[in-house]
């Protein structure tokens, strides 16, 4: 998701934030006070957030576990934020209880664009590590196939894993004991990106 610039002057609360963004036509992210709306993505962001959600949707089947895109709010208290995660997953009895916002994401994804990917993977991240309930923060390319994932060890470090090629799954250890295997094939499906160019110091044959 990306971030423009803000869309209100004067610092504001948290619960300002909430009831003031509920009456706009547009999304806002809030972070300590400011507020900033969001914009669109590419096709391809899209159909990877889609994918993803659908993937997601069939390994928490049977759980009390429900899985957003794109227009639910999740709440980071700690930080003073609220984001629109671009696929995210939720599994506490509260969030169920909840319709506007969740508060204890289980697993969060963002697709990478070149916009916002340091701010992904750098500031955002700190934001998202506040969450209690996080366990999985994933983060999805969208000019190759290739997923990073940072797991939470028990003893509250995050372990970072990776895939490549679409042929490949990534297993991710979850803290409750289970797996998630996200598959890059169901996760790029109807997805045909081109070939990155050939790195300067690989040798060309003709």
């Amino acid at each position: 998701m990306n971030a423009t610039a803000t869309a209100k002057a004067t610092p504001f609360t948290l619960d300002d934030f909430l009831a003031w963004e509920a009456a706009e036509p547009l999304r806002h992210e809030f972070i300590e006070g400011e507020s900033f709306a969001t914009t669109g993505g590419t096709d391809v962001h899209n159909l990877i957030s889609l994918n993803t959600a659908i993937h997601l949707r069939e390994h928490t089947q049977g759980k009390p576990c429900r899985v957003f895109m794109a227009d639910m709010k999740l709440v980071v208290t700690a930080a003073d934020a609220c984001f629109y995660p671009d696929v995210f997953v939720t599994c506490t009895p509260a969030d169920a209880e909840r319709a506007l916002v969740k508060h204890d994401a289980k697993i969060i994804v963002e697709v990478l664009s070149p916009g916002t990917e340091a701010y992904d993977r750098g500031k955002k991240f700190s934001h998202y590590r506040l969450i209690d309930s996080l366990q999985a923060y994933v983060l999805i390319a969208q000019d190759e196939y290739r997923i990073e994932a940072f797991a939470r060890a028990p003893d509250n470090h995050w372990m970072l894993y990776d895939a490549s090629g679409l042929h490949a799954t990534l297993s991710l250890p979850m803290q409750d004991g289970e797996i998630l295997n996200l598959s890059l094939a169901q996760i790029y499906q109807d997805i045909c990106l081109s070939p990155p160019p050939p790195r300067p110091d690989r040798e060309q044959t003709t």
